[in-house]
């Protein structure tokens, strides 16, 4: 019998078939990501050739059986439908960039007035707004100015441009901060603390233990919405900040400007000068009588109760001052006899 050779000799044909040759990779990919396809003529199993070249006739029944096994084994795998190719993960999704821009310009006019006008008109123009004006200076000295301007992004540019057509440039400094990861760390942070908050309000509503637990589970509740409530506010920040530029602006008028000289005024306007002003004041000692009165009420009962007493005793007083009198004419001691 040839049945103990029958074994050897099969492992040693499925080997072959099992093994790398049985596999092709489509493409030049690497082999993480590579797709795999089985063809047909590898997944059929071949005999080797030492067995091959034995005759037929020297192949008892065992053999013959290994061989039947064998060709089975190799049409279910060719009859098996390929296996379909993995498709390959998707690029990461470029992140939109967060970048906060600032400038700081500073120029020299020849009259502030007109310029003012025309910082407002640009600004309003380019989609911003002014969130600081500050004007100074008096009539007859050189007068400046100082605006804190907010504009979006895309507008940015065009806005500097603008601004530094309008005098003598003195200074145009722009830096720019990146916190794109310090944006998306925030929302992530965020994130895991939704679902954390989620967990501690399923905890809390399963939960059914003791009091002691259920308050150490409200406990923890209230910090995680407490950091939820300030990482929205810190995005918020980054978010306003890094869609709208930031841009300060400082114009003074020229060393030689001559401002128009300021007009006296005339004899009326003088005399109604004169009559606001006493009106004012006579206003002002109306009010001022007013809130004296209103400040004295608290003291009022115990002023009425200072005075009845004080009239009480003078009238007492008043009463016994002839009798007093009478007292005090009358001799300290007895009369002395007389020799």
């Amino acid at each position: 019998m040839r049945t103990p050779t029958a074994i050897p000799v099969l492992l040693t044909l499925l080997a072959p078939g099992c093994g790398a040759p049985a596999v092709e990779s489509t493409g030049n990919a690497p082999d993480l990501g590579a797709t795999t396809v089985i063809t047909r003529e590898r997944a059929n199993l071949e005999p080797s050739v030492e067995y091959d070249a034995a005759p037929a006739r020297d192949r008892g029944p065992a053999d013959m059986a290994a061989m039947g096994m064998m060709g089975m084994m190799g049409g279910v795998m060719a009859a098996a439908p390929a296996s379909p190719p993995q498709e390959e993960p998707p690029p990461a999704e470029t992140l939109a960039r967060k970048i906060i821009y600032d400038a700081q310009i500073e120029l020299l006019v020849e009259d502030l007035d007109p310029t003012a006008d025309r910082i407002a008109a640009l600004v309003e123009e380019h989609s911003g707004y002014i969130a600081e004006q500050d004007l100074s200076g008096s009539p007859g000295s050189r007068r400046g100015g100082r605006w804190t301007l907010r504009v979006p992004v895309e507008r940015f540019e065009d806005l500097v441009r603008d601004l530094l057509a309008l005098g003598e440039l003195q200074r145009n400094q722009r830096t720019s901060q990146d916190v794109t990861e310090q944006y998306y760390d925030i929302e992530a942070r965020i994130r895991n603390k939704r679902v954390e908050e989620q967990t501690l309000l399923k905890i809390l509503d399963e939960r059914s233990g003791k009091l002691e637990d259920v308050l150490k589970v409200e406990v923890e509740l209230s910090r995680v919405r407490g950091e939820i409530e300030q990482l929205e506010g810190r995005l918020r920040v980054l978010a306003n900040l890094s869609s709208l530029a930031t841009i300060t602006l400082s114009v003074r008028e020229r060393d030689d400007y001559e401002p128009t000289p300021p007009i006296a005024p005339d004899f009326g306007t003088r005399i109604a000068r004169a009559w606001a002003s006493s009106l004012g004041q006579l206003q002002d000692l109306g009010e001022n009588l007013v809130l004296f009165a209103v400040a004295l009420t608290p003291w009022i009962p115990l002023i009425l109760i200072g005075l009845v007493a004080a009239f009480v005793l003078l009238r007492w007083f008043l009463r016994s001052l002839p009798r007093l009198w009478e007292l005090a004419r009358r001799p300290l001691g007895p009369p002395r006899a007389s020799s």
